[in-house]
């Protein structure tokens, strides 16, 4: 199984953007106060939505990964308020319509293509009640660190801050990184070396991931967002609602359904 959608690892690992579970909580709540329920696409395992549920709001999580969704149906047990549907985030049909969908810590750059963001949005869109919002947050490119990868650093590989423990056996794993930019069709391919320690801190095995996203710019993504039928409500810079910035590391777009 490819490591980032091995459940337990990516539970262990993946603790998303800081503050973003309580900002999309509210966000929710709003959507709940007016009567509606809330959708998550890229739910993965429930990191989000299940403490939305748990705020007694009726939320559904969709994933395109079948192991993730499992993973989040058994941390949910006993949980009536959350759903948990396969789909994939650029075509799917769901019953109901929602006062808020949201796509958390990064997961709309898996749309590889114009064309992919842009049905993946019109998507949305058919799921909204009017005047329905979108919430998505998405990395703020660092034009230094990508020229540094284009640079001194190609081919190279460093550390990341992201060790982890092994959830199976206990043990610490070292995280590495390589990456590779892209511009002409603004993509960042990642590669991922976790390294498994024993006891005595001697690596036994190594594990390599590989991830692909697209990365996209300010006034592009509201572009999109425009062209999808929505306005723009906000832009921060985090997901504690700071302003956006130059040096920003994310862009936390809040956006609403035209009528």
């Amino acid at each position: 199984m490819n490591g980032f959608y091995d459940p337990l690892v990516y539970d262990a690992r993946a603790q998303g953007v800081p503050g973003d579970v309580e900002f999309f909580l509210g966000l929710a709540h709003e959507a709940h106060a007016a009567g509606h329920p809330v959708l998550e696409l890229a739910s993965g395992t429930g990191r989000v939505a299940i403490p939305i549920a748990q705020a007694g709001i009726r939320v559904v999580g969709l994933d395109l990964h079948a192991e993730m969704l499992a993973r989040a149906a058994e941390k949910s047990v006993g949980l009536e308020t959350v759903r948990w549907v396969e789909g994939d985030m650029q075509d799917f049909e769901l019953p109901e319509r929602f006062g808020l969908a949201f796509i958390a810590f990064r997961s709309f750059q898996h749309m590889l293509t114009v064309e992919d963001q842009l049905s993946c949005l019109r998507c949305i869109r058919g799921h909204l009640v009017p005047a329905g919002r979108l919430a998505i947050d998405i990395f703020n490119p660092d034009i230094v660190v990508m020229g540094q990868w284009l640079g001194a650093k190609r081919g190279g590989i460093e550390r990341r801050r992201d060790d982890y423990t092994d959830p199976r056996s206990g043990r610490t794993v070292k995280a590495w990184e390589t990456r590779t930019y892209h511009p002409g069709t603004q993509e960042v391919a990642s590669d991922f070396i976790d390294e498994r320690l024993d006891e005595e801190g001697v690596v036994v095995s190594k594990v390599y991931r590989g991830l692909k996203l697209r990365y996209t710019f300010r006034y592009e993504m509201e572009h999109l967002l425009v062209r999808t039928g929505f306005e723009v409500e906000a832009l921060y810079g985090d997901c504690f609602g700071g302003e956006f910035e130059d040096t920003s590391p994310e862009m936390v777009w809040v956006a609403r359904l035209l009528s």
